[in-house]
């Protein structure tokens, strides 16, 4: 009979208990688990490796790393790898032995929605835009809506009217209201990028009281008047840089106001401006359609002896009034502005294409051309809101200003770019029943800047390329609007606050008449989609009638602006500080007034139901 080799056996917890020591070459097998031991005559059994085949062989299931060369096969057929993007497997998913369920909506899900990239804030939520875009946002119903800020002291500037008659220049009078004024941003030498200065400029044109008029003394002409904000101490310092005013681009030859209809333009801290109306100026005999250029040092004087000024026939342009911005190509705050109105010679809607350089030089002006295939005088400017650090560049080359004008009962739209050239005709992709009134976010879409402009209905264009029709979106934005009216370029101001696509105002530029008003007006905060205009995250602050920071007051006239801070030296990349501006239109006293208060927290805001 042949012999039988069997070898030693038992459980693996029957070899632990008695730990015996295996001679040279012995064999010793756990039934219970399949493995192997050989011994070597000395070490005992719970000291003794479990034999393996060594690098060349297979590696055990329990081991923590298994390494093949070759596939990995069930029935002769390769096992996908872990890097393969798919990974079919003809039977149930186990874990445990537990089948893993397929939930059939979930594939569905990813493919229809766009997820975040990053995390969001503490106790924000996950929630959709309704088109397929998922972001974090505050919970609805956001805080209190008990604003309460801390403010720094209301500082208004020495009176114009009594200013000039202690100069001796006699007894003068603001011409016109708000809208025939400018305030604007300008540089300081501080800030990194001007955008973010802290000095604020206003001009605006002045003429004699009735009683000087009579007696036959004149004095028309330009004054201005700047502050510095320190947002850290919430001070306004007015007129750090000389006398209290600087007049300039004077006479005194007219017998009557000099100045009539009045539009301005800048780019945000460059110190540099430019206008046009219908005034009379130094040598003339009556009103001429003008437009002229003037600069300011940071210090917040006016450049003097340095206007360029077109007047008369064929120079000059005249249509609006207001404030309006364009676009900046450059933390200096240089770009391009259409300078629009129409032609004293032949009543056609016209620009100029103005260069703004941040330099202490006037903005130099490109000939006047008529717009494009136009058939009237009518043309109303852009009004543009920026968000620092964004610029145009030859990969996106969207509008930096741009204008509607007439043509044939319609309207249409030229558009300046980063360079200075200037658009053909652009008649669609927008409302052409539209003209006045619109406004234009700078926004981002990812990586992309795009330019999203509202018509006076606030009905959406996406801009990319300054030279081709936007794309519209006419019904978007109709559930809420961010101001009830934007007239003369969206008066009371809109701020961008540092978060993307995120920006604040107020509704209504008069906060509080006690004598016709006593309701309560709030700030607002939303977000726009830069894909198709809509609004989102929808929120506002209510504004008490004693609230300090925002003044009450009883006189009509008081016009309100607000801008956005952003510390000391510019440096913060979202907003510290609110600024308030207080301009009294009156005609005689002519005041201006500046406060600096805190930021609304996030227990100050209050979301919208629309959310």
């Amino acid at each position: 009979m042949a012999d039988r080799i069997q070898i030693r056996r038992d459980t693996a917890a029957n070899w632990t208990s008695a730990n015996p020591t295996l001679t040279q070459g012995e064999l010793g097998l756990e039934t219970d688990t399949g493995k192997l031991k050989a011994g070597d005559g000395s070490t005992a059994w719970t000291s003794l490796s479990y034999y393996t085949l060594g690098t060349t062989g297979a590696a055990m299931y329990s081991d923590a790393t298994a390494n093949f060369t070759g596939d990995l096969q069930k029935s002769g057929v390769s096992v996908p790898a872990y890097s393969d993007t798919t990974a079919n497997f003809t039977g149930d998913l186990q874990k445990s032995g537990v089948p893993v369920a397929a939930d059939a909506n979930l594939n569905s899900f990813l493919t229809a929605l766009d997820l975040p990239v990053a995390d969001g804030s503490a106790d924000q939520i996950l929630k959709t835009d309704g088109a397929g875009t998922l972001s974090f946002a505050d919970a609805s119903g956001g805080g209190s809506g008990t604003y309460s800020p801390t403010a720094g002291t209301n500082v208004f500037a020495e009176n114009f009217h009594e200013w000039m008659s202690t100069q001796g220049y006699g007894s003068v009078q603001s011409s016109g209201g708000q809208t025939y004024l400018s305030h604007f941003r300008s540089g300081d030498g501080t800030a990194s990028n001007v955008a973010k200065s802290n000095r604020f400029i206003i001009y605006f044109p002045y003429t004699e009281t009735t009683g000087a008029r009579n007696a036959g003394n004149y004095m028309d002409g330009y004054a201005s008047t700047s502050f510095l904000c320190t947002p850290s101490t919430r001070t306004i310092t007015w007129n750090s840089g000389g006398q209290s005013y600087d007049r300039f681009w004077y006479f005194s030859t007219y017998a009557g106001g000099a100045a009539s209809t009045q539009q301005y333009w800048t780019i945000e801290g460059s110190g540099q401006s430019c206008m046009n109306g219908n005034i009379v100026s130094t040598g003339q005999s009556s009103h001429q359609f003008t437009c002229a250029s003037f600069a300011w040092n940071n210090n917040g004087i006016i450049q003097t002896g340095i206007p360029t000024t077109y007047i008369g026939s064929g120079n000059g342009l005249h249509q609006d009034n207001g404030d309006r911005l364009a676009l900046p190509i450059s933390d200096a705050g240089a770009g391009y502005i259409l300078n629009v109105g129409y032609d004293q010679s032949n009543s056609r809607a016209s620009y100029r294409v103005v260069t703004i350089d941040g330099s202490a030089n006037a903005p130099s002006f490109n000939s006047i051309t008529q717009c494009p295939n136009t058939t009237s005088s009518t043309v109303s400017s852009w009004n543009m809101v920026p968000q620092p650090d964004i610029y145009p560049s030859s990969t996106y080359d969207f509008p930096v200003h741009g204008a509607m004008y007439n043509v044939s009962g319609n309207w249409s739209a030229v558009t300046v770019n980063y360079n200075g050239a200037v658009s053909s005709e652009i008649n669609s992709g927008f409302d052409r029943t539209m003209y006045s009134s619109q406004t234009a976010f700078l926004l981002m879409d990812g990586s992309t800047p795009v330019v999203m402009l509202y018509d006076q209905d606030w009905k959406a264009s996406r801009w990319t390329t300054y030279n081709s029709s936007p794309t519209a979106y006419p019904n978007t934005g109709r559930n809420w609007k961010p101001k009830s009216t934007k007239s003369y370029g969206g008066r009371g101001g809109f701020i961008a606050t540092g978060v993307e696509n995120e920006f604040i105002c107020f509704d209504g530029e008069i906060p509080f008449q006690e004598t016709y008003y006593t309701g309560t007006v709030a700030l607002k905060k939303f977000k726009i989609n830069p894909s198709n205009g809509e609004f989102t995250d929808i929120y506002y602050c209510p504004i008490s009638i004693g609230q300090e920071g925002w003044w009450k007051q009883a006189v009509y006239g008081w016009r309100y602006t607000i801008r956005g801070l952003w510390g000391d030296t510019g440096s913060s990349s979202t907003l510290t500080h609110l600024l308030v501006m207080k301009i009294d239109q009156s005609y005689t006293r002519y005041s201006h007034g500046a406060q600096i208060i805190d930021m609304p927290t996030g227990s100050d805001w209050i979301a919208y139901p629309t959310n």
